[in-house]
């Protein structure tokens, strides 16, 4: 699913809004061209607004990885007394 090019600017900027267009931009370009000049281009918004939500593109880059991590992790994690074998 693809999020709008621009986001409205009546729309006020939300961090899903970011990690959305972030993945989106991470999956054209790869993580070396991903850059924050690049996504607040694709969001349309000044870069500074991305500092409202995320310090630094490591901070990003880790509400990125959390977000792909909730969407396809699908198992739980074993408990201590679980059989290996099942």
């Amino acid at each position: 699913m693809f999020i709008s090019d621009k986001v409205s600017s009546m729309t006020k900027l939300q961090p899903n809004t970011v990690i959305r267009a972030a993945l989106d931009l991470l999956n054209e370009v790869g993580v070396d061209g991903l850059t924050t000049r690049k996504l607040a281009e694709r969001l349309g918004v000044q870069q500074p607004a991305l500092y409202w939500h995320f310090r630094n593109k490591r901070a990003l880059l880790d509400a990125l990885a959390e977000a792909m991590l909730a969407e396809n992790h699908t198992h739980s994690v074993p408990r201590a007394d679980d059989d290996w074998r099942s």
